[in-house]
């Protein structure tokens, strides 16, 4: 037996645990063991901590697919955050935990602090904490109360909702309280904007929307409302912006602005106080002061230390009443700008813009051309035609600017070669009502030069009675053929427009019969609307326009010189309808938008829903002309118009 080989029987039996053989076979035995156990605690050590590097490393948080939709914002563990509205605040990192992972976007614009800081700051996330520091050269305002405002730099990592955090502390005894409130809506429309910046500025110049970012700011609710709160007394600008790159200036032409005809002075007080401000855009539009008193001292600067003193009876406090600060959001007018040019068909000359080219001025080379302008929507189109098939140019001013379009000679040729003078459309399956008062009409694909009425044949009834008809070219739409006779009412017409019976400025003629037919409407069908629109300025013109349910425009109507507008509207189709009345200050016959460098108001806008027009009822409604601008778009209670029905 190898003497190095434990024996099996019991050591007692060979000479017990003193004999050297057991002592050597022991020793080296238990060596073996100790090994063994050493590399089972290395391996299982090896493991355990290869084990949490990867748990470790699965911990970051992912997005959970699936289940309902997540909403919540992170809420702010107050316990674990640096203690917000502090005051004798010193220097410190502001540490802000949340419930859950955070994630820290686009820091650098949307986090601002006011007043503003002179070295950049820091703001990092770790974990569930936000934290920010202040740069270590940065000395802090004496007395001062200090707002973060981290914007929509906040999210959650699932859904991204924004954890909407202001941090306010006071390097002094005191927080300022005074607070700015408002609503913010569309200037057009009277609709209240959701996510609009209203911005205060200490500094009064009038680039500063451009070069600051602001003092303080507050964003829009639904309801077109907001609230700056912890303001301090002074003089302030305030502006609203849709700020559409988030960097809290106006830097795009494309960004919604409006702003305040004067400056914002807000007062001490030892109660919190709240500005008073009214739409500014027309100083008739202002209350008159009452018994009380008026908050109101000048036109240039509105102050709210200036509230009335209490009286006997009252507190001892100073009542501040809520504010109405209106702002009248804007796009500024586009630079007009030629976006295309098609000039490859003789005959016509397409002109595409970025927006409608009302202040464009059309000219060409005159050559003898026979010519037709035809705006349409964001274009124009130059009918032309010309005995000579030689080039000429076209002419767009634009402000200063001018566009030359060539057009090449050797387009005649292909053009009349499947040139043909048709409708536009096919005619409809059924005959459409005409409302009475109205002449028909069909529209050709070519401008129309003369119309043959010995070709023109208007039939009545199924019988086709022949009825003395008067076809002309419209005045204006110089497609459009009209037909003037005096219908009888639920009749049914057919005109028929033979070969050659209307001529283009091309010197086509129609090849084939034109037929269309239609209906004559009875009165009774439809209604009657006597408007009046009062409280007028006679030194201010107005539009006035009647806009069916679906805001298609219905009639235009211009106001001049007088304080009362009536019209009578007869044969309107049943309908409900909606009154625009336009303060039109430069006389160009449209709305107006405003101009922030010009220091111009967009024009004021007033709606008013009317009482529902019905078939054979005669609607009397009264609108009292006072765009004094509510959070909600203005509606036969908010204008009060008087109507009455009146059954024919």
């Amino acid at each position: 037996m190898n003497k190095y080989i434990r024996p099996t029987t019991c050591p007692s039996k060979r000479g017990g645990i003193n004999s050297p053989s057991f002592g050597r076979a022991s020793s080296r035995a238990d060596i073996f063991v100790h090994l063994s156990w050493l590399v089972k605690i290395v391996l299982f050590n090896f493991t355990f901590v290869l084990f949490a590097f990867f748990l470790t490393n699965c911990a970051n948080p992912i997005s959970p697919t699936g289940g309902p939709r997540d909403e919540t914002p992170p809420k702010l563990d107050t316990l674990l955050s640096t203690r917000n509205m502090q005051t004798r605040f010193e220097k410190q990192k502001i540490v802000l935990a949340f419930d859950e992972w955070v994630e820290l976007k686009d820091a650098f614009n949307q986090v601002v602090v006011t007043p503003p800081l002179e070295f950049r700051h820091k703001v990092e996330r770790k974990k569930k904490t936000i934290q920010f520091e202040f740069d270590e050269r940065e000395m802090l305002r004496d007395s001062a109360t200090y707002i973060i405002n981290f914007g929509e730099a906040i999210r959650d990592l699932t859904e991204g909702n924004v954890a909407p955090v202001v941090f306010v502390f006071s390097t002094g005894d005191f927080i300022d309280s005074l607070t700015v409130e408002g609503e913010i809506m569309d200037a057009y429309t009277a609709e209240p904007v959701e996510g609009a910046l209203f911005m205060m500025y200490e500094n009064l110049a009038d680039s500063v929307l451009r070069t600051e970012r602001p003092f303080y700011f507050a964003k829009t609710d639904k309801g077109g409302k907001f609230k700056v709160s912890n303001v301090k007394s002074g003089t302030f600008k305030g502006v609203a912006l849709m700020d559409g790159n988030l960097n809290y200036r106006f830097d795009n032409v494309a960004e919604k602005i409006a702003f305040l005809d004067t400056t914002i002075k807000v007062g001490a007080s030892p109660a919190d106080s709240i500005i008073t401000i009214i739409d500014t855009f027309n100083m008739d539009t202002l209350p008159k002061p009452d018994s009380i008193g008026s908050n109101i001292t000048t036109l240039d600067t509105f102050n709210i230390d200036t509230l009335p003193k209490p009286d006997s009876i009252g507190p001892s406090t100073v009542h501040r009443p809520p504010s109405t600060v209106i702002l009248r959001l804007f796009e500024e007018e586009k630079i007009l700008f030629l976006n295309d040019d098609d000039a490859e068909t003789y005959g016509l000359v397409k002109l595409a813009f970025n927006r409608e080219p009302y202040d464009a001025v059309v000219s060409y080379d005159s050559l003898g051309q026979l010519t037709f302008l035809e705006n349409e929507k964001d274009s124009i189109r130059l009918w032309y035609s010309m005995q000579e098939d030689v080039p000429f140019n076209v002419y767009v001013m634009r402000d200063t600017v001018v566009d030359t379009v060539r057009v090449e000679a050797g387009l005649k040729t292909v053009f009349f070669e499947n040139a043909k003078l048709k409708t536009v459309g096919k005619a409809p399956s059924t005959s459409p009502v005409q409302p009475p008062g109205e002449a028909f009409s069909v529209e050709m694909n070519h401008p129309l030069f003369s119309v043959n009425d010995s070709l023109v044949f208007l039939f009545e009834d199924s019988i086709k009675t022949k009825v003395s008809v008067n076809a002309a070219i419209d005045s204006v739409e110089k497609r459009k053929l009209r037909f003037d006779f005096l219908p009888k009412e639920e009749m049914r017409y057919e005109v028929e427009l033979l070969p050659g019976a209307v001529l283009d400025i091309f010197g086509l003629s129609n090849a084939d019969t034109i037929r269309r037919a239609w209906t004559a409407g009875a009165e009774k069908d439809f209604g009657t609307l006597n408007l009046t629109i009062k409280s007028l300025r006679p030194d201010t013109n107005y539009v006035i326009r009647l806009l069916a349910k679906d805001d298609k425009l219905f009639k235009t109507f211009i106001a001049e010189g007088v304080a009362e507008y009536q019209t009578i509207l007869k044969y309107l189709p049943p309908d409900t309808y909606t009154i625009e009345v336009i303060e039109d200050l430069d006389k160009n016959g449209r709305w107006t938008t405003g101009n922030y460098d010009a220091k111009r108001q967009p024009e004021r806008v007033q709606r008013a829903t009317l009482e529902e027009v019905r078939a054979n009822w005669e609607v009397d409604s009264k609108v009292e002309w006072n765009p004094v601008f509510s959070p909600q778009p203005l509606s036969p209670q908010s204008t009060s118009p008087q109507s009455s029905v009146i059954e024919k």
